[in-house]
């Protein structure tokens, strides 16, 4: 790999946790990868609008990640991006219970352009395999839920709802695996009306629309009829649990590299818990490899929920930083590039990979950006 410049040499970068343990950060996956033909590494993203700035360098680093692991362990290596159509698009209230439409669905009856609701991540995940030479491909939601592992997982969960259901739903014991209306797709978000129920070869979802009344959803274990939307933790585990799975069907090392959201608790209250309830042998569980985190002005996560909400109350911001396409009309593809040398800096180097950064940082990377001094 090519020797790095520092842009910020008078900085210094604490070896904290894991990077005591670990020379580069190739070692994360190197027992794992052992005797495997090659890396097949996941990450995931809501298709819920334009990619903001912290998505942006979550996803460079997967790539940067990636290229620096395969390189090192000499092995060929794939991205895989689950584009999550399932993310909430339209929220509608009944009787005071909240009901959602997902970005698929608006797709499908014209409401949303799914060309256009995909193009800022698929310009992004481009321009990163271009760059590092790692090939990806997309698996969207509607195909993910249909995968064998994923239903299997599914019908685990179902068949042994009350061992799960501390995990997946510590406040209120419902698990989230929701079915939406046949006739105008409102589905109940917090499954209030659910019955899961799991047979011999399927998992039964009956719920009720408010307006349509009582319907019954039938996922399938040997077939791909039938679809819910599964919940964010739900999800994580039926992706766990494929990740392992597809281990042995491609003979790979597979990892998953997401934004720290899902380390630390996350991880430990929600994913190691459901691989042990899963029966998962510790040596066959899927490597999970966390980003940093990009910090707003106050030190909490860089939220473009939160800006579109509260807009310059909540950070006073270039609108480019949240939205990729802006970000590339202002400042041009010199933006892209500034990023991806830092998150190879962070492939390269174990102090720099497990740490945040601030919103300003980042910004006093991309020439000519109008915000403050490295921080």
């Amino acid at each position: 790999m090519n020797q790095l410049t520092d842009p910020n040499p008078g900085l210094y970068f604490a070896p904290t946790g894991i990077a005591h343990l670990t020379g580069t950060n190739t070692d994360l996956v190197r027992a794992a990868a052992r005797g495997r033909a090659r890396l097949r590494v996941t990450t995931a993203a809501q298709l819920n609008g334009h990619p903001h700035l912290g998505t942006v360098t979550t996803i460079m680093a997967v790539f940067a990640l990636t290229a620096r692991m395969a390189d090192e362990l000499g092995l060929p290596a794939t991205i895989v991006f689950d584009s999550l159509e399932n993310a909430p698009a339209e929220h509608v209230t009944i009787d005071g219970r909240h009901y959602t439409r997902t970005v698929g669905d608006l797709i499908d009856n014209g409401a949303l352009d799914g060309v256009e609701r995909a193009s800022g991540f698929r310009r992004l995940l481009a321009w990163a395999s271009a760059r590092s030479a790692i090939a990806w491909q997309e698996r969207p939601y509607a195909t993910y839920q249909e995968l064998a592992p994923v239903r299997a997982c599914l019908h685990t969960i179902a068949s042994r709802q009350g061992e799960f259901a501390p995990v997946l739903a510590p406040t209120d014991g419902r698990i989230r695996i929701r079915p939406r209306c046949p006739q105008c797709r409102l589905m109940d978000k917090d499954a209030h009306d659910l019955t899961i129920t799991a047979t011999d070869g399927a998992v039964l979802l009956d719920s009720a629309c408010p307006h349509h009344g009582p319907y019954r959803e039938t996922i399938h274990l040997t077939s791909t009829s039938g679809w819910c939307d599964a919940n964010t933790p739900v999800r994580s585990v039926q992706k766990v649990a494929l990740l392992a799975a597809e281990r042995d069907l491609y003979n790979a090392c597979s990892v998953s590299i997401d934004g720290p959201d899902w380390g630390g608790a996350w991880f430990a209250h929600v994913i190691a818990p459901a691989l042990a309830l899963l029966g998962v042998p510790v040596d066959q569980w899927p490597v999970s490899v966390f980003t940093p985190m990009v910090l707003d002005r106050t030190g909490g996560k860089l939220s473009k929920s939160l800006y579109v909400k509260y807009g310059r109350e909540y950070a006073d911001l270039p609108p480019a930083f949240l939205d990729l396409d802006l970000l590339l009309d202002t400042y041009g593809e010199d933006a892209l590039e500034a990023l991806w040398q830092e998150a190879t800096r962070w492939a390269a180097d174990t102090r720099r990979l497990h740490r945040s950064y601030t919103v300003d940082y980042l910004a006093a990377l991309i020439p000519g950006a109008p915000i403050g001094e490295a921080a």
